[in-house]
């Protein structure tokens, strides 16, 4: 495919002599020729617009990236665009997709693509442990009830610290060990709940993934 006059072709090939880790000065290059860009031949255009798009993940610009990115899934889907220098584009935006939901909190929503990803790649690793991080850190962002009930533990055992120095030992040193014991009970219940749930989570996360192996 050709370019119908100089200027085009201009703004293509400035656009490609940019770095293709200067994320920044793509984008701000892209955003202030958007007019020209959009009159470049369909192929070029894409190009261009997938470069933009992983530049704007790359930045950290996550909603922008979700904006654009489901677009971009979908022509290379229709144009059957497998792969750009060597790399699987669809995997690449897809991956980016899950991890972009996942850095604004959305983890259902990355659980949902990293579930898609890991069924079509089982084996790569980053699929795998992307899933593992989102669904723990999923998990923990519901276990509202059992934070509570830790930090309400920590907090008794603070306070009971707080009347062993300032009342028991002063005043009522018989109480000591009794206030101690109490002391340990409460920060050990804490800790112990804390591991417990934690590897509660972590296991299930494991046992999830192995689901997602047995549905290829």
């Amino acid at each position: 495919m050709k370019f119908s006059n100089d200027i085009e072709e201009l703004v293509y090939l400035e656009y490609q002599d940019i770095d293709y880790r200067a994320y920044q000065e793509k984008i701000r290059y892209f955003e202030r020729n958007k007019t020209a860009i959009g009159t470049l031949p369909y192929e070029f255009r894409l190009e261009m617009s997938l470069e933009y798009t992983v530049a704007l993940f790359e930045v950290g610009e996550y909603y922008s990236y979700l904006k654009l990115v489901d677009d971009l899934l979908a022509r290379v889907v229709e144009e059957n665009i497998f792969s750009i220098d060597g790399d699987d584009i669809y995997q690449e935006l897809l991956y980016r997709k899950a991890a972009s939901l996942h850095n604004v909190l959305d983890y259902h929503g990355s659980d949902h693509v990293l579930t898609e990803l890991c069924r079509i790649d089982f084996d790569n690793v980053i699929y795998r442990k992307t899933y593992l991080k989102n669904y723990i850190d999923r998990k923990r962002s519901a276990a509202q009830k059992a934070r509570a009930l830790t930090i309400a533990l920590f907090m008794a055992a603070g306070l009971v610290i707080g009347l062993e120095l300032l009342v028991v030992r002063p005043f009522y040193a018989e109480l000591t060990s009794k206030v101690e014991l109490t002391r340990n009970i409460l920060f050990g219940s804490a800790v112990l709940l804390m591991v417990c749930h934690e590897m509660y989570i972590r296991f299930q996360a494991y046992k999830s993934l192995l689901k997602q192996k047995k549905r290829k």
